[in-house]
Formats: C-alpha cells, structure tokens, sequence
C-alpha cells in the first residue's frame, strides 16, 4: 500500500472532512465526509482546484498564501482569529475551522497538504445566540478561555466602559483589563471556579478591592458574577462585571459622616454646629453651595455658607416662614425636598448661579440648603446623604438646647435654694438666740432648741436633695477604700465598725459619692445601733454597702428609696432618697437585699469600674 493509501484509509474514518491538496492547489482526495459536508459526489472534487471552494471575497490573496505556506510548511489551524468559510456546491457557504499538515506524497519530493475542515455551524449558531444576549446585557461582559486565559468574546458595554474596540480585546490575554499595579492573583479567583453555578467576586483573597482598569488606566472597583461553561469542547468563564463606584463612594461617605456626627455631638453652641454642618456638606459629600439658616421670630437666617455660596450672593436671602417658598415649606412641613429647576419657581427670590437645589430641615432648629449649577442636580442617594447630615445636626442642637436649659434651670435653683436658705436660716437662728436668752423651763427649752435643729437638718437634706439630682459630665477614677474611710470619719459612727473587703475604684464624681457613703453609714448607725458592722466591697460592676443589723424587711424595700420612709425616731426620711438621686445623676442602678447576716445591703450597679489597683 503507498503512503498516500495509507493516509486514505485513515481519513475515510475521520469524522472530519478531510482533503489532500498537492503543490499546484489540486485536490488530490476528499474523504466522504468532505464530500458530503460540501455537497459533492465521490468524484467530483477530484482534480478541481481548492480555490473553488474558497468564497469569492477571499480569493484575491488566496494563492499567495497557499503559495507561502508551501514554502515553510508546519502543522497550524488556517487563518488563526479569522472566521473562515467554504463554498458549496450550490453556492451558499459554510462557517468551518481549517487545520493545515504537511504529508509526502508516493514521490518523496512531492508535498502534499492535508486540510482537516470541521462544520461549526451549531457553534457558530450558539456564538451568535450568546452574542445577541451579551448586547442584550446591561453590564460589561467578558468570556475567558480558562486554558490560555485569552479573552474570547466581549459585549460593546465591556468595550464601552474599558474604553476598547472589541477587535483590541478578543484574543488577548485577560490581563490587559487587570489593573498593572496588582500584584495579587486576579486569575485564580475565577479559575479555581470549576462549578458550574454562579459565584460572586468582590474583593481578591487578600481582602483588597477587586479592580478592573481602562486603557486610560482609569481604575474603578467592581463586583463580578461568574458561571464556568463549556464551549466547543473548552471550558470557559463567563465573567459579568458591575461597576460598584457609587456604592463604594456612598459607603466611604457614610464612614465619614458618623465621625462627623461625633464631632457634631461634642459641638459646645449652636454656631460651632453650623461650621460643622458646611464643613461636612463641603469635604465629604462635595457640595460647594451650602446654607444653613436657623429660624428666629418666624424667619428663616443665613448663619454659615460655603465660599461659593456667599459669592453668588451676599447677604444670603433670609425666608419668611409665612412665605410660600421651599425652605420655608421644608421647615414647616419636616420633609426634604428637591428641586430640579430652581427657574419654575414663582417666589420673587434671587438664588445667583444656582439652578437646581435640596433643602433638608434641622429638626426644629432651621434648614440646610444645598444649591448646585447644574438642572437635576441631585437623585434620591444625594438627598439621603444630606438628610442624615442635617438630622445628626438636628440632634446635637437639641442636645446644645437642653443643656443651656438645664443650666439655665439649674442656675434658677441655685439661686432660689440660697434664698429659702438665707430667709429661713435668718429667723431661726433669732429664735435660737431669744429662746437661749430664755430664763425659765429648761426641758421646754431644749425641746425648742432641739426642734430648731431639726428644722435646720431639714434645710440642709433639703438642699442636698435638690441639688445632688442633676447629671454628671466630669468623672473621676477614685479609690473606694480611701473615699469610704475619709466618709466615715465624718459620720457620728460611735463605736459602729467599718470594714472595706479591698481596694478598688469606680468611675464617679468624688463629692457626690461621698454624699451616697455619709448617707448610708448613718443610716446603718441609726437604724442598726451604735454597734453596727458596716462593710464595702466591689461587685462585678459595681460596689455594695452593707451590715449587720436588723435589715429591711421584703414588703418594705420597694419603698425605702421614697421620701419620708424611716424608722429611726430622729430621722426625717430622706438620706435614701439623696443617695436615690445620686445614683440616677450618675447613671447607676440602686437596690436593697439581704447582707450575709441578715442586715441590710445596698448594691450599685452598671457602674463604671477601671482595672484593679496594682498592689504588687
């Protein structure tokens, strides 16, 4: 058998079509397959020239390049990256891959060319089927060969987006839309992928950003859904792409807003939280036209604006809450609002440059105005943003307005307990000084004298009272065993007993405390006797006073924080209410229960507690 027989054989049982082609362009053989993928007879291809087979359109540079490969022949696919197509008999055509081999012939010095062709219609039918979806798909669209990592189809919104022609990326390798500063492994989050369900990528498994880059170099961070498929025999990535720039932006944005709020909260007046409210409008949401107006006597004022907001206008207009205009509308009503065409609006005022505009009320405090060139300036996320701005700003002034009222009411107290200090200490200390001038009973005396002092004890507890309730802003780390001791030994303790279990500190204000030390030491002396055991002692998030008297019984202790609740024959009811209100201006939690020997014991929890003391 010749070789040439030999390789008949062979390719009869290719499932390929198979031609053998000599120098001179001539088909030589055409196995069966051929034949019928081209529509001809067993004889009719041979002898004919291979150029009948090649469209019309290809045949001007056809022979040179059959004429070239002859010259150096090699094993290689025809037409690498080419959409190739072979002509049937009856003229229509045939999308085909083509593999080139060089043979020899019967006469070694006669070489033949062996052409493999395969019939990719249905691929090229699936490829038109997934390339109508891709242009159907709002989002880019790459597909990677997962072997060579090459890029085998775009959409025109991956193209648009990286700023290519689709011709400049199919063919090349994935890394050309990978950012060149990446160092990590940006393929192998999407080729280690072997499931054929879809996964969704991120960030790179480092944790940093997964970005993709233009041919600009622009970068922009992206999520991106992939799915593994199979086509023509080859798995490949379907990789869609969705550019999260605005989500990255708005999260950054929001990050700096809650620091902003911190340095809201801590603002000491209300102009200080107008700088901060531009402050923020400007650096973090990039708005260059801010307002913030406070309303006073019915009127809406400018209080602090932007550079570019006092150049288009200075002063600012004030709005007349009784005029019909959107910052007056949007104090009034509570509810932000947008305005895409600040030119419609029919309310006689002057806005400069400023087309389109957003205004968000301050609580009850006034509005934000933010104004911008541009007609439509501002979507929804933009008024969201300044929403919050303008309600955490809302929030520290009612805190500023509280507190300047507390302190207000506080001062009032002050000087009104000082009062009512001064007018009823002066006649009791004339009544003092007549009754003691007093020759006579001298039991009725100290009777009288005794009730005078008692009338004093109840203006001293009184004042207390009054003002040991109010909240506490500076809080110091003391030593419980030391603040306890120098309590006691301002307590008639007789020959009570003290004892502290160990050292420990609180967080708390030190005069204060004292006060909820004294009152407890003499209650425990007036109700336990003179002989009483007092201890002190930390709990997990607090500290407890307790002894070994005769305790509070079950009934009672829902009631012994009130007022006018005692026992003792000389007491007036109100040492535990003191020590009450104490624990609520500090923010702790107070109790009675039982001691370990039946006594009474005063818990105060949800009270701040440093590390130990070091005793080594």
């Amino acid at each position: 058998m010749s070789e040439t027989s030999r390789y008949e054989a062979i390719c009869e049982a290719s499932p390929d079509g198979i031609l053998l082609v000599n120098c001179d362009g001539i088909i030589t053989y055409a196995n069966a397959r051929a034949r019928e993928m081209l529509g001809y007879s067993p004889d009719e291809l041979v002898g004919e020239s291979v150029e009948v087979l090649v469209p019309e359109d290809a045949l001007d540079g056809h022979v040179a390049q059959r004429d070239a490969y002859l010259e150096d022949p090699e094993t290689r696919p025809m037409g690498a990256n080419l959409d190739l197509e072979a002509v049937r008999k009856d003229g229509t055509t045939l999308p085909v891959d083509i593999s080139l081999s060089p043979i020899s012939g019967d006469d070694e010095s006669d070489v033949l060319v062996m052409a493999a062709v395969r019939d990719i219609s249905d691929r090229e039918t699936l490829r038109r089927k997934y390339q109508t979806i891709l242009g159907a798909v709002p989002d880019p669209v790459v597909i990677i060969d997962v072997q060579t990592g090459k890029i085998a189809e775009v959409n025109d919104e991956a193209a648009t987006k990286l700023d290519y022609d689709p011709s400049e990326l199919v063919g090349d390798h994935y890394t050309k839309i990978r950012p060149s500063d990446d160092n990590a492994d940006f393929w192998s989050e999407f080729t280690e992928t072997t499931s054929e369900e879809p996964e969704m990528h991120a960030q790179l498994s480092d944790g940093s950003p997964l970005r993709i880059e233009s041919r600009t170099g622009d970068q922009f961070p992206v999520e991106i859904n992939t799915r593994v498929f199979e086509l023509a025999d080859r798995d490949h990535v379907v990789a869609v792409f969705r550019d999260i720039s605005a989500r990255v932006r708005r999260d950054s944005q929001l990050r700096e807003l809650h620091a902003a709020t911190r340095r809201l909260i801590d603002a000491e007046d209300r102009d200080e939280v107008a700088t901060l409210i531009v402050e923020a409008a400007t650096t973090i949401l990039d708005y260059r036209r801010t307002v913030v107006r406070y309303v006073e006597s019915d009127t809406l004022y400018p209080v602090e604006a932007t550079a570019l907001a006092e150049a288009d206008l200075d002063p600012s207009p004030s709005y007349a809450l009784a005029h019909d205009n959107p910052a007056s509308d949007t104090y009034t009503s509570g509810i932000p609002r947008r305005v895409g065409d600040l030119g419609e609006l029919d309310d006689d005022y002057d806005r400069g440059d400023a087309n389109s505009a957003m205004y968000l009320p301050i609580g009850d405090h006034g509005v934000l105005s933010i104004g911008d060139t541009e007609l439509d300036a501002f979507d929804r996320s933009d008024l969201e943003l300044a929403a919050i701005l303008a309600a955490n700003a809302g929030t520290a002034l009612d805190r500023i307005a509280t507190e300047h009222e507390l302190k207000r009411r506080n001062e009032r107290l002050d000087a009104f307990a000082s009062v009512i200090s001064h007018d009823l200490r002066n006649p009791l200390n004339v009544a003092k000084g007549w009754i003691e001038l007093v020759d006579g009973d001298e039991e009725k005396t100290e009777r009288a004298l005794d009730a005078l002092d008692r009338m004093d004890t109840i203006i001293d507890e009184t004042l207390t009272l009054a003002r040991q309730g109010r909240s506490i802003d500076d809080l110091h780390v003391i030593d419980v065993q030391q603040l306890a001791r120098e309590s006691w030994d301002v307590v008639a303790t007789d020959d009570a007993t003290l004892t502290v279990e160990e050292s420990f500190r609180i967080e708390c204000d030190p005069e204060r405390t004292r006060h909820v030390f004294e009152n407890l030491f003499r209650n425990a002396v007036e109700h336990a006797g003179p002989g009483v055991t007092v201890s002190v002692g930390p709990l997990d998030s607090g500290f407890y006073v307790a002894d070994d008297g005769p305790g509070v019984p079950d009934e009672e202790r829902g009631d012994v924080f009130d007022p006018g609740q005692t026992s003792a024959a000389e007491g007036i009811g109100i040492g535990l209410t003191i020590v009450r209100e104490i624990a609520d201006a500090h923010g702790w939690d107070v109790g009675v229960t039982e001691s370990s020997t039946g006594g009474a014991r005063f818990e105060f929890t949800h009270v701040g507690r440093p590390e130990p003391l070091n005793t080594h």
